[in-house]
């Protein structure tokens, strides 16, 4: 079952049109949980070592270990502006959304910022929003149910076992 899922996410991280889409589903793949996103900055990577390091909101640092592609798309994350909507084809809606400048690895559109606006405490509870929202997308863009429950499951792929 783990490898079969494995498989589903491996295939939707390498078709996401979004790098801010795929390092999330990737950083889950390789053990993070939702609520570590959350506390990633553009500077927790060490690209050389390919180290991250979560500094949590009560201050204490855990260091994760990823791969080569989690850096890269890591990266690619950092560097993204524009967000690609995954709508279908409607003509009068946008295709893409401007990304709101942060130190946060997962940034915000104004559209996500405003919509939360009203419940906002903290960006922390924006930036869970937005990654919910976009893994439910992704989900039903998919159709891919399990996208939307990533934060209750661990995908990484596990070793077989030897019987």
């Amino acid at each position: 079952m783990k490898n079969m899922l494995f498989e589903k996410f491996t295939f939707v991280e390498s078709q996401c049109t979004n790098p801010q889409d795929a390092v999330i589903i990737r950083l889950i793949m390789e053990g993070l949980e939702i609520q570590d996103l959350v506390h990633l900055k553009k500077d927790s990577l060490d690209a050389d070592n390919r180290m991250l390091t979560i500094a949590d909101g009560y201050g204490s640092h855990r260091k994760y270990s990823i791969s080569k592609r989690c850096a890269e798309l890591f990266q690619k994350a950092v560097n993204q502006t524009n967000y690609n909507i995954h709508h279908g084809y409607q003509p009068n809606r946008p295709t893409s959304v401007n990304l709101r400048n942060s130190n946060h690895l997962i940034k915000v559109s104004n559209q996500d910022f405003i919509a939360n606006e009203s419940m906002i405490t903290d960006m922390d509870s924006v930036l869970l929003r937005t990654i919910y929202s976009r893994l439910r997308k992704l989900a039903e863009f998919f159709s891919i149910p399990e996208l939307a429950y990533l934060s209750t499951m661990k995908v990484r792929e596990q070793e077989p076992a030897l019987a």
